[in-house]
């Protein structure tokens, strides 16, 4: 059994597809920034001490509740996923707002 072949539409308009190498490189970057994030809560005191609050209330105290979490090093893994999780939301955010901007300055010049 033969399949027939869509044609194509060249009047519509889709996105541009992104190559595997961006891809790669909008990667790289993503973990870059995750990670130079992270390393803002190893060095800068006040996010050291937002973290530490942070772990301190009681919503955060309810997440070691609901996770059966009893241990000091439970605990630690636990803020130490929550940090992460946050530095990759961030690193995500900022991410998207550069390829805004970036598609808005090659709109500009073409």
């Amino acid at each position: 059994m033969r399949l027939k072949k869509t044609p194509s539409r060249p009047d519509v308009t889709s996105p541009r597809e992104v190559s595997v190498a961006e891809t790669l490189i909008r990667t790289a970057i993503l973990v870059g920034l995750t990670l130079a994030f992270a390393s803002v809560f190893r060095f800068w005191q006040p996010a050291i001490k937002l973290a530490q609050h942070v772990a301190g209330t009681s919503a955060w105290q309810e997440l070691y509740s609901l996770f059966h979490i009893e241990s000091g090093l439970g605990r630690e893994q636990l803020i130490l996923t929550g940090i992460m999780i946050a530095c990759f939301l961030l690193a995500l955010g900022v991410q998207a707002i550069g390829l805004l901007i970036f598609q808005r300055i090659r709109k500009t010049r073409v």
